[in-house]
């Protein structure tokens, strides 16, 4: 049986706690939550609406707007703008090259970032989230779906998210949000198989990948996810 990184129960606990303190420590909340409020971009969200979410003023949390989802540094290139009190978000005006396709009710995007964004962004779109993505190992599609709440499709059944040790993820610290995109997240997909992520195991060690289903199940991503949605509060 292929290897999927996770023989060392030890080992994985302290990969586990390290990815929770990443998310309840490092990871800003402001680019998530702006993700929900503008349900990824389809309306504009009133800056005081987010400053309410924050519990920071509405100058500061402008600023904040403006940083990347994932490291929180400032983003140009009209990514988030602020403008007479309103916050737009525009994924498709990243600078990368687009790694998947994502759908949301009518729209469809192009969008950058890795796969374990994808499981973190997913429970705060309404109604849902498909996600079109190829396999770099094997060229085979990966075709998902999300709700809120649950995965409702994952084919082939047995892709798997390839999650960093977060010692990689500490290296963003130094990056422009770019080159954390090129350099990050453009080696941490999704893959049709476990079997067809052991050349990224053999060149990530420590890291590990989780079978979709398993992956949004984990205890990390389960505490993340209700954190946000009590923090933001999308369904009433």
């Amino acid at each position: 049986m292929p290897s999927t990184g996770h023989g060392n129960y030890a080992g994985l606990a302290d990969f586990l706690a390290g990815w929770s303190k990443q998310l309840h420590e490092r990871l800003p909340v402001t680019g998530f939550a702006v993700i929900g409020l503008t349900n990824f971009g389809e309306h504009p969200v009133q800056s005081t609406r987010l400053a309410e979410v924050l519990g920071r003023p509405v100058r500061e949390a402008e600023a904040l707007a403006q940083g990347h989802c994932t490291t929180g540094k400032p983003v140009e290139d009209g990514y988030t703008r602020v403008e007479d009190g309103l916050i737009t978000f525009n994924p498709e005006r990243a600078p990368s090259a687009p790694r998947r396709q994502v759908q949301i009710g009518d729209r469809r995007l192009g969008m950058t970032g890795c796969a374990p964004d994808v499981i973190l962004y997913a429970p705060l779109v309404r109604p849902s989230l498909q996600v079109e993505e190829t396999c770099p190992a094997t060229g085979t599609p990966i075709r998902l779906m999300f709700t809120p709440s649950r995965v409702e499709q994952v084919e082939p059944a047995d892709a798997v998210v390839a999650m960093p040790p977060v010692q990689v993820l500490d290296r963003a610290d130094e990056m422009t949000i770019w080159e954390v995109d090129a350099s990050i997240c453009a080696q941490c997909p999704f893959y049709s198989s476990a079997e067809a992520a052991q050349g990224w195991l053999a060149n990530f060690p420590g890291g590990r990948v989780f079978p979709v289903r398993e992956a949004w199940d984990l205890s990390v991503i389960r505490e993340w996810r209700d954190r946000m949605s009590a923090l933001l509060n999308l369904d009433h």
